[in-house]
């Protein structure tokens, strides 16, 4: 089972890094990558992604707010908070807007593939260290 992945970060090579090291990963497809909020759910709405990877801060659209309209448009949709905010505001803030999980860029590229498979199966929903909510 291929799972089909959005990557959103408003840095370029941060956006761009991720989505290479998931494309490098078996099972992962990576189908779009997006700068803002407001860009990645245009980009979920055309590709129809599994899961969203997003950043949590971002201009025109933040993560928190993008994960509310992914969930109302795309309900099948999981989309797991990807940052370097290790805030327990951003967490619940994400959580309840929907996000299926919530990581910190510091984790190792193979437990990134972990998350987005995990939250591509239905997971409950979890924060990093993989603690259910």
């Amino acid at each position: 089972m291929t799972t089909r992945v959005v990557v959103v970060d408003d840095q370029r090579l941060i956006r761009e890094g991720i989505a290479s090291l998931l494309g490098l990963q078996d099972g992962v497809e990576v189908v779009g990558t997006a700068g803002d909020g407001r860009e990645a759910v245009e980009v979920a709405l055309r590709t129809g992604p599994d899961v969203v990877l997003m950043d949590v801060r971002m201009p025109v659209m933040d993560g928190v707010e993008a994960v509310a309209v992914l969930r109302a448009e795309l309900p099948a949709c999981r989309v797991v908070m990807l940052t370097t905010f290790d805030d327990q505001d951003y967490v619940v803030r994400a959580m309840q807007a929907g996000a299926a999980g919530y990581l910190l860029k510091d984790l190792p590229s193979r437990e990134l593939a972990a998350a987005v498979r995990l939250a591509h199966a239905g997971c409950c929903r979890w924060t990093r260290p993989w603690r259910p909510g």
